[in-house]
């Protein structure tokens, strides 16, 4: 049984009463707001963004890519210099800049259809048919707390990743609908976890907590499904595109993480990129987070009593501590696991100490912005905390509760 199940009614409906649960959704998402006024107010007459970006930012790598299959330039797709003078006759001179192309080609599976349509109808289908994806796959966790879908969309790393137009939609509902369906469809779990070869990283936990319990189907449905994708693009696109990704893109992505005084290293919310912020060489950041990635990774292992929907949650924080390359936007499950937390706990009396870090650790996709600009590194410090928070509470309640 989930323990968020075991929150009484009564006790929930006091939830909305709570200010402190209500400042912990109230405070980023009026400063998220802010950032959109901002770009409200810089954009230019001819719809960029103060010149370096479109109104769904990464979205236009998205309808970049899709042109360049039908325009047959797909060999230009992972250079950087001639992926942004396409982007230039594409979008127009002095619309955007900075951008690249850093997802596999698996990804070219789809992104065709997207470019079929003008730039802003196509943006407004990405977010709706992936929002609402991540609607469903976060109903069944919502509503073991009390919580009304919608929720969803209102969290601070919904609002972000509408902002940036990116994949954290997409991403969160096939983790979230894996982890909600593994005891009763294992191989449909098992073939979503696969599917999220369209950002592999944020999987890298998938295999070894599926290990961990010994569920080896859906663990070979993944791995299956995930050869699949590759091999259809390979045989439709070209094994050279491939090729480029993981000798040149793959590395040129791997860079950011210590690439101070950029914008995207402030939405990082990963080990690297913080204490890199704080000025500390790559040479002793990088083994710092390997350390905190085997910690995370015991942590994980010892929490694989719990139930699966519990256990997914975890993962999705531990994700954040085990890499050192990710972003506040693609944080939309493990921002719905504080969610749960933080209202399960705030149900409760008691529990000061996991209410406050969890109700941090769910303002930090939005919070991280003011943090890394002010050089406080804590966004994984509250995330340890979260996770923590999360995994003594669900050990327990899977020592106490039926399965």
């Amino acid at each position: 049984m989930n323990p968020a199940d075991r929150v009484n009614s009564p006790a929930m409906s006091s939830i909305f009463r709570n200010p402190f649960w209500l400042v912990a959704w109230v405070a980023p998402l009026a400063l998220i707001f802010s950032v959109v006024q901002f770009d409200i107010w810089t954009t230019r007459p001819n719809g960029s963004i103060h010149g370096a970006a479109l109104w769904g930012r990464d979205f236009a790598n998205v309808f970049t890519s899709g042109n360049l299959f039908w325009q047959g330039k797909l060999d230009i797709l992972y250079s950087v210099e001639a992926y942004r003078a396409f982007q230039d006759e594409l979008f127009g001179p002095d619309m955007l800049k900075y951008h690249n192309y850093s997802y596999p080609p698996v990804s070219l599976l789809y992104t065709p259809l997207f470019a079929l349509l003008p730039y802003y109808v196509a943006l407004v289908v990405w977010l709706v048919g992936t929002g609402s994806l991540f609607i469903w796959a976060a109903k069944p966790y919502l509503k073991s707390v009390g919580l009304p879908a919608a929720f969803a969309i209102l969290l601070p790393a919904s609002i972000v990743n509408i902002w940036a137009g990116h994949y954290g939609f997409l991403i969160g509902a096939l983790w979230l609908g894996a982890w909600n369906l593994l005891d009763r469809r294992p191989m449909l779990a098992g073939a979503l976890i696969g599917a999220m070869i369209v950002k592999p990283h944020l999987a890298i936990l998938a295999p070894i907590m599926l290990a961990a319990r010994g569920q080896w189907r859906p663990f070979a449905v993944a791995a299956a499904t995930s050869i699949a994708l590759v091999g259809l693009s390979a045989l439709i696109f070209g094994p050279e595109l491939w090729a480029t990704y993981i000798k040149t893109t793959a590395g040129f992505q791997a860079a950011m993480v210590n690439d101070v005084g950029t914008f995207f290293i402030l939405m990082m919310p990963t080990v690297v990129p913080q204490l890199s912020i704080l000025g500390v060489p790559l040479q002793i950041a990088i083994p710092i987070q390997a350390v905190v990635a085997i910690l995370t990774i015991v942590a994980v292992f010892r929490a694989r009593h719990m139930d699966s929907r519990s256990y997914g949650l975890a993962g999705a924080i531990a994700t954040f501590l085990v890499l050192p390359y990710g972003f506040s936007y693609d944080m939309t499950a493990a921002n719905l696991a504080c969610l749960i937390g933080m209202t399960t706990f705030f149900s409760r009396a008691g529990h000061y100490w996991q209410k406050a870090v969890l109700a941090l650790a769910f303002t930090a996709p939005v919070t991280i912005l003011a943090f890394s600009r002010m050089d406080i590194a804590i966004t994984p410090i509250l995330l340890a905390a979260a996770l923590f928070a999360l995994m003594r509470d669900g050990r327990a309640g899977a020592n106490t509760e039926p399965q």
